[in-house]
């Protein structure tokens, strides 16, 4: 049954202390000197290896080669934490919060999903913008129905996939709908997400689908992808933030910067997502 939706570096004065330095040394200050200087040098390595523990990252289903990919880099540069991920739907992820499991880091696939974990006093401090995740087509090998862009999303004579509306991908699917002016004809409502949909092309159930563009690369050779223009595409904002209730605060916090940082986004941009 068809379903319609519309959707300087500092220069510091050290003439006026030269002849105390100079006395200092003389009476063998210049070891102390030295161990002043090793001491102030320390903290840019030190750190590195202090944060220990546990630290739980919650985050949507579609971000797990991207994350998996940030856990092996975060562990191996502080041997002392180990990193678990917790995967799944979004709606799932907030309920599961707000219930009181615990985790320490929050990482949301869309603007909307982190606004409302935030709303809601989850999130300590502000969260971290670390990428962008655009739509694309996907369509089983061979392309057989010969679908060439958005406007087939409206054609009642093909077997369209899109995600649940409540879902993030389901609301970008309204958004792109709105945005091209498409009546959407969908027959699949897909509760199971983006990837969901990818495997029903996989297997041939849809002649196309409207899913996030890092998520096709699962289908392998059963799938292709057609882009989407940017002029007519629409992209969410993936977010990282530490939770309010994480009990490895310190952890959380520097696994946040670690995704923000050059490293993180190239790790983000090799699994397929656009970067800041």
């Amino acid at each position: 049954m068809r379903t319609g939706v519309l959707t300087g570096h500092r220069i510091i004065v050290v003439a006026p202390l030269l002849a105390v330095l100079l006395l200092a040394s003389a009476c063998g200050g210049g070891a102390n000197a030295t161990d002043a200087t090793a001491t102030k040098a320390a903290p840019s390595t030190a750190g590195a290896g202090s944060l220990t523990g546990t630290l739980t990252v919650m985050a949507a289903g579609p971000l797990k080669g991207f994350l998996e990919a940030a856990k092996t880099r975060f562990e191996a540069e502080n041997p002392g934490i180990s990193v678990q991920l917790s995967l799944g739907h979004v709606p799932t992820l907030l309920a599961q919060l707000e219930g009181g499991v615990p985790a320490d880091v929050l990482v949301t696939p869309d603007a909307g999903t982190m606004g409302q974990a935030t709303s809601k006093g989850m999130v300590a401090g502000k969260a971290d913008v670390i990428a962008r995740s655009p739509m694309a087509l996907v369509v089983p090998a061979g392309n057989r129905a010969g679908v060439k862009g958005v406007e087939s999303l409206g054609n009642a004579s093909l077997r369209v996939g899109v995600c649940a509306m409540e879902l993030p991908c389901g609301k970008l699917s309204e958004k792109l709908a709105s945005k091209s002016s498409i009546s959407l004809d969908a027959d699949t409502l897909e509760p199971g997400g983006s990837a969901a949909i990818v495997t029903k092309a996989s297997t041939g159930e849809i002649d196309v689908g409207l899913v996030f563009a890092t998520d096709i690369r699962a289908g392998g050779n059963k799938v292709e992808r057609i882009v989407i223009p940017e002029s007519a595409n629409v992209s969410s904002e993936v977010s990282a933030a530490a939770l309010s209730a994480s009990t490895n605060a310190s952890a959380a916090r520097a696994f946040v910067a670690f995704l923000a940082s050059s490293g993180g986004l190239d790790l983000a941009s090799k699994a397929g997502f656009l970067t800041p």
